[in-house]
């Protein structure tokens, strides 16, 4: 009978705790969905944007700016140093891209690099899109006219800070850029179009006035044939005088050598002259001022640049006002892209000559 108390007891308790153990779980949980509801990620502003842009594109810098003269880090052993640097602004899957894209590993673990090589950064001269996807997702899309892309950066909350998570890259399209020279073109049509007109008006009027006075043109005439008469009267006593100095020629005067030699020397003084005069001629080409699109040509024709695979870029200006010139292909690598230096050039401001860069 005791027995039989004693187990009622031990169940009793045992029901009663379990129910309390019940009781403390349903109450433990709204608290964590509270803490949950509690981390609230702020938005992220264009200013914030453009600074983890900028980190981005200040991480890559450190990681390549002590490099060996083959290319090799210095300050990285492995790859995993690498992504270890690289994933503190970029998701992980953005990392082994640039990675992947940028850098070569060797069988003894060096890491090598080709510092011409580099992703593209957003353009701090160049307007850009500001776009909201989620609220841990903004994209910030940048048209880059220079090397005729459009490039779009995806910034993600990552448990404590915003990140890059992802790089696309997409090429404009040449219709556009047609479409946006035929707009340029058009622009211009009407002052053409005006300056034909005004030519054919100035003729029509030299017509109308031929026309309108058939009595000049008669006077016209009349002073043409007299000049004639006049010319072969010339022409005549000129023929009389060169006869005259024939026969006194062969009469035995032996002045005809310094007269060759003063005629020479006349003539050329005359082709100096003429010389001269051409060499006066067209001075606005000469000294025309330098451009950004002029110093493009320039270096276009310096490497016989006729197709659209290679982009000739003006970078910036040198502290001599000399044009600093990148010129670059884009390399499609499945889904991303990335810019291939060829070289970069230097135009001179003054006299147009190119120089490569070392």
């Amino acid at each position: 009978m005791k027995n039989r108390i004693f187990m009622v007891i031990v169940i009793a308790i045992a029901l009663l705790l379990g129910a309390c153990n019940k009781e403390k779980e349903e109450v433990q949980e709204p608290a964590s969905e509270t803490e949950e509801q509690t981390v609230e990620i702020s938005e992220l502003e264009e200013a914030e944007a453009e600074e983890v842009l900028q980190t981005y594109a200040d991480t890559y810098q450190k990681v390549i700016e002590n490099v060996e003269d083959d290319g090799e880090l210095v300050d990285f052993d492995s790859v995993a140093d690498l992504k270890e640097e690289f994933v503190t602004i970029m998701s992980e899957e953005l990392a082994d891209d640039i990675i992947a894209t940028f850098f070569k590993e060797n069988e003894e673990g060096l890491i090598y690099t080709d510092t011409s090589e580099t992703p593209v950064w957003l353009d701090d001269k160049e307007a850009y899109q500001f776009e909201k996807v989620e609220d841990d997702l903004y994209e910030v899309e940048q048209e880059q006219a220079d090397h005729e892309i459009i490039v779009t950066y995806s910034i993600s909350w990552d448990e404590e800070k915003w990140i890059v998570s992802d790089v696309e890259i997409e090429e404009i399209p040449a219709e556009e850029s047609n479409d946006s020279n035929n707009d340029s073109d058009a622009e211009t049509d009407p002052n053409g179009q005006e300056d034909n007109a005004a030519a054919d008006d100035s003729t029509d009027e030299e017509e109308t006035n031929g026309d309108a006075n058939p009595t000049t043109d008669e006077n016209a005439i009349n002073d043409n044939d007299a000049k004639t008469a006049d010319e072969q009267e010339d022409n005549r006593t000129s023929a009389d005088s060169e006869n005259e100095a024939s026969e006194q020629k062969q009469d035995g005067s032996s002045s005809d050598g310094n007269g060759d030699t003063t005629g020479s020397d006349a003539s050329g003084e005359d082709q100096d002259s003429d010389l001269m005069e051409d060499d006066g001629e067209n001075p606005e080409d000469a000294t025309a001022p330098m451009s950004e699109s002029k110093a493009e040509s320039i270096v276009k024709q310096h490497l016989n640049i006729t197709d659209g695979d290679f982009h000739v870029v003006t970078d910036h200006q040198d502290e001599n006002g000399n044009y600093v010139i990148q010129v670059f292909e884009i390399i499609e690598q499945g889904d991303s892209s990335h810019t291939s230096t060829y070289g970069w050039f230097i135009v001179n401001k003054d006299t147009g000559n190119v120089e490569q860069m070392q």
